[in-house]
């Protein structure tokens, strides 16, 4: 599998406080790679050097071959982005919006802008005024805009944010339809991060400290049971346990059949809590740690 953005080195220094410092980190061909982290962690300055719209001060980044200091608009041509909220012409259509950065390209085609308007579901919408539009909308006309270009890297960052669960579903089907196109998407949506994304990079204060491949056909849940005789619960699941309480993290089957033999021991299950999905404990974990 090609790489299709390297990132060497790279750090930046913003009212002379050090804000990223030594990134390093590889993107293949095709892959959806979120960034975690919390507010203030460096995600969107790592994302705004990486579409151009700040300097680094020293470091390299790679799309495919091009040099994004050296052959900068080369390198972006085959970037798509979204940096926070979509900030399109609000006193016209989003058909004229589409217009006009159709017109900063070379060789698109209507047919390109059509298929482009029915992946992102916005055909029955374009007529009307941009200023008119919910969030949602908007979010998915920015969406838009950004693969006009048909990009082959596309960076977007907190493409969800405001929206309700309906309309951060629909931005993360659209996405996980992209077969061909590498993503790397910032977002504090963190269970839909983990159904989408190959793998994680988690950045705190500046610094990555650790990136997590995602093993999509692993179907497991992290469980909390609580019952009346502890003791007896721990020996009967200690095979399971996955720290010192009775916590398990397995499959819906292994977790029911858990439960039953619980029930056939004479164990009273008086509650089973889902707990937060592996990247949220990684998340919380890394911000504890690090306070």
């Amino acid at each position: 599998m090609e790489r299709s953005i390297r990132v060497r080195n790279l750090n930046k220094k913003i009212g002379g406080r050090l804000v990223l410092k030594d990134i390093n980190f590889d993107v293949y061909e095709g892959e959806i790679v979120g960034l975690v982290g919390k507010n203030g962690a460096g995600k969107s300055t790592l994302l705004k050097i990486m579409t151009g719209l700040y300097s680094m001060d020293s470091g390299d980044i790679y799309y495919y071959d091009y040099n994004l200091n050296i052959e900068f608009e080369r390198a972006m041509s085959i970037v798509g982005t979204l940096i926070e909220t979509p900030d399109l012409y609000k006193n016209i259509s989003g058909s004229k919006n589409l217009e006009i950065f159709k017109s900063m390209f070379k060789n698109i085609s209507d047919d390109t802008v059509e298929e482009i308007v029915k992946i992102v579901e916005m055909e029955k919408y374009l007529g009307r005024k941009f200023k008119t539009y919910s969030l949602g909308m908007k979010e998915r006309l920015g969406i838009a805009q950004s693969l006009l270009n048909k990009p082959k890297i596309l960076i977007l960052d907190e493409p969800t944010n405001g929206l309700d669960p309906i309309g951060v579903k629909k931005i993360f089907d659209i996405l996980k339809e992209m077969k061909d196109t590498t993503i790397i998407i910032s977002s504090h949506m963190l269970s839909e991060i983990e159904s989408i994304c190959d793998k994680v990079i988690f950045i705190n204060n500046g610094e990555i400290v650790d990136i997590k491949k995602i093993d999509k056909n692993v179907k497991k849940k992290n469980i909390l049971f609580e019952v009346d005789d502890f003791s007896k619960a721990k020996l009967l699941l200690k095979d399971y346990c996955i720290n010192e309480e009775l916590e398990v993290y397995e499959s819906d089957n292994t977790i029911s059949r858990l439960n039953r033999e619980l029930i056939f021991n004479n164990i009273n299950v008086y509650r089973i809590y889902e707990k937060e999905n592996v990247i949220e404990k990684e998340f919380f974990d890394m911000v504890n740690n690090n306070e």
